[in-house]
């Protein structure tokens, strides 16, 4: 009798298994690129779990752990070796900033970013003296803290519109109040005195000023001594940054020698 051949199926398309997706021995998934690991800091339950809500589905971010306790931020940073911090600007500031600097100190590679409820404040001046990586306001764009959190995870840094209106807005306050401070201190001087300081800020020797001045260098010692006095100052380069604010350096010219 003859015998039927043996039919077999043919054999199956080998599976596409990505690097992302492919389960080894032991069921530890591999992953093809490292997660930013993020930690929330904020006293509100409400604000971390919105914010919280903005970065879960976003693909390479990681929310580890939260807090609502200053006293726990920098134990949170450290164990979960968190590469973005988000914290709110009053807890950043604490202390004078204390909690930002420690973390800042002791885990280097933990980008700090301040949540602020309101761009304004002396407080936030603190907080972004301390080193920190960025400045966003907790009612912006959702989309807006999940580029904020890559970037900052890449070494770049971030500020919102209405922070970095204010940065730019204090920058300006402060060089007001210096030149005015400047010109104050000068008001103080003799013109001969003046003419002193013109020449002290453009570098020029006791010797130099003298012969420039058709002075000897007694007189020249003398005259640099009381506007030092005048001046507050304890020595010479600082009264020459004093010139230079005051703008008493501006259409002297150095040939004077």
């Amino acid at each position: 009798m003859a015998q039927t051949p043996l039919r077999t199926a043919p054999a199956p398309a080998p599976r596409r298994t990505t690097l992302s997706h492919a389960t080894p021995p032991g069921g530890i998934v591999q992953r093809a690129e490292t997660a930013v690991t993020v930690g929330i800091a904020d006293r509100e339950v409400l604000v971390r779990g919105g914010i919280r809500a903005a970065l879960e589905p976003a693909h390479g971010i990681d929310v580890v752990a939260d807090t609502g306790e200053e006293s726990a931020v920098i134990e949170m940073t450290l164990r979960h070796r968190l590469g973005v911090l988000l914290i709110d600007s009053g807890m950043a500031d604490t202390r004078g900033a204390w909690v930002t600097r420690t973390v800042r100190r002791l885990s280097p590679s933990t980008a700090v970013v301040v949540l602020a409820s309101a761009p304004g404040g002396g407080h936030l001046d603190r907080v972004l003296r301390s080193g920190v990586a960025g400045c966003l306001l907790k009612s912006g764009n959702p989309q807006d803290l999940v580029a904020a959190v890559r970037v900052v995870a890449g070494g770049g840094a971030v500020l919102c519109p209405e922070a970095a209106k204010h940065v730019l807005d204090r920058v300006a306050r402060i060089d007001t109040e210096r030149v005015d401070r400047a010109r104050e201190l000068i008001g103080g001087l003799t013109l001969r005195e003046r003419e002193v300081l013109g020449l002290v800020a453009q570098g020029m020797a006791n010797g130099q000023i003298a012969r420039a001045l058709q002075l000897s260098e007694g007189g020249v010692k003398a005259h640099i001594s009381r506007l030092l006095t005048k001046l507050g100052c304890g020595n010479r380069v600082r009264a020459a940054l004093i010139a230079q604010d005051a703008g008493l350096t501006e259409g002297l010219s150095a040939d004077r020698t």
